[in-house]
């Protein structure tokens, strides 16, 4: 271990820039796989138990509110909770003082039956009673609480783009009243959301009275989701409201596919890092065996065996690369998981980097360790000592 790291610093602003650059390509793999965890993070944590009704043609026809009163009915189905996209705007504070519009997700949902299907949001009971007895009342994630910097019975003013109100000077600003904070056991849950009375909603909009965009459906059996999905359609087949029921990853999934193939293309952006630190490494352990031919034939000459060689070089690659990887991997893990570095909160709900793009990153750096070595070390186990010292 003493000859590998007396190599390394025969010139040491080669091994630094070597360690730097398989540190910013690892850096780089793994903020691409946060970002691509970001756009799936409704995916990855969609519920089979779970699915959702929305119109045949689109999400931008609605559906009657009398269909919930119907789709419960269907066998298998324990919640039906319908659901409107609201899409406001609320003022957020700046660091300078200055308060900036911005945009995070909205629904007006009946909350009697959408929060039993979700185990994940935590809501302390004394402000859950609150919520359900004030109409104008809503419950927002931790995070953009923190954002907004709202708390309990502070009002929360959006500016619609889509819903105007029947009545008032402004139709487009809504005002409603923080009932309750929710939270989650699960850390990559989304806390970045808005909920509030689907009642209140319906009677104070200038139009679509009667109307939802979906329908959210907890069942009883999982393992049962086509046939409640058929039932649920059949239901409505010939109807002019026509459904169709996918289950909650599939409704997710969509939206996804909406940016196009992102996962193709993240990922070939990552490949394409990931071989250029490989050449650059290989590139660098070979001009190192190079270098040392002399060394190597003197070494043999004392006696060192071809395997002790082999070991030397193979080790003084997986030393460069575990230097990178500690480096890239532990800074990547330190500003996303443990300081919460996010690039973008008003588009990324959720920023986190996985455990598995951890371990993924940790093995390319082993594999990049034993690749860029092995051509080196496999010629200088070869090297015979008198062609090594003839050389000099």
């Amino acid at each position: 271990m003493r000859l590998i790291f007396l190599n390394l610093l025969r010139k040491p602003l080669r091994t630094f820039l070597t360690v730097f650059g398989v540190a910013v390509a690892l850096f780089l793999f793994c903020f691409l796989e946060a970002v691509l965890t970001a756009f799936n993070v409704g995916v990855n944590q969609s519920d089979a138990s779970r699915l959702v009704v929305q119109h045949k043609e689109s999400l931008s026809f609605l559906l009657p509110i009398s269909y919930p009163q119907l789709v419960k009915q269907v066998e298998g189905v324990k919640f039906v909770a319908p659901a409107v996209w609201f899409g406001g705007l609320a003022q957020e504070p700046q660091p300078n003082g200055e308060m900036k519009e911005e945009f995070f997700a909205q629904l007006a949902m009946d909350l009697e039956n959408y929060l039993p299907m979700y185990p994940e949001i935590k809501i302390k009971h004394d402000e859950l009673i609150e919520l359900m007895r004030d109409q104008v009342g809503c419950v927002i994630g931790k995070n953009i609480a923190d954002r907004l910097r709202l708390k309990i019975g502070d009002r929360v003013v959006l500016r619609s783009t889509v819903w105007p109100r029947k009545e008032g000077s402004q139709p487009e600003i809504w005002e409603f009243t923080v009932r309750a904070i929710y939270t989650s056991d699960n850390p990559t849950f989304d806390l970045t959301m808005m909920f509030f009375h689907l009642k209140y909603f319906d009677e104070a909009r200038l139009f679509g009275k009667g109307k939802v965009g979906i329908l959210v459906v907890g069942i009883d059996d999982p393992a049962n989701y086509e046939r409640i999905a058929a039932a649920i359609d059949t239901r409505f087949q010939n109807s002019p409201f026509e459904t169709r029921t996918v289950t909650e990853k599939a409704f997710n999934i969509q939206f996804v596919s909406m940016v196009g193939n992102l996962k193709m293309l993240l990922r070939s952006i990552g490949s394409a890092v990931v071989l250029t630190m490989l050449l650059v490494s290989a590139n660098t352990m070979m001009m190192s065996a190079r270098e040392r031919t002399r060394d190597m034939g003197i070494l043999k000459a004392m006696g060192f065996s071809d395997m002790h060689i082999f070991r030397l070089l193979i080790g003084e690659s997986m030393l460069i690369s575990g230097m990178g990887a500690l480096s890239g991997v532990g800074l990547a893990a330190l500003l996303v998981n443990v300081l919460g570095f996010n690039p973008k909160p008003d588009f990324f709900p959720v920023f986190y980097l996985p455990r598995e793009a951890l371990w993924s990153a940790t093995l390319i750096a082993v594999a990049t360790g034993v690749i860029s070595g092995l051509v080196p070390a496999i010629v200088g186990m070869r090297l015979k000592a008198t062609e090594a010292l003839r050389s000099i």
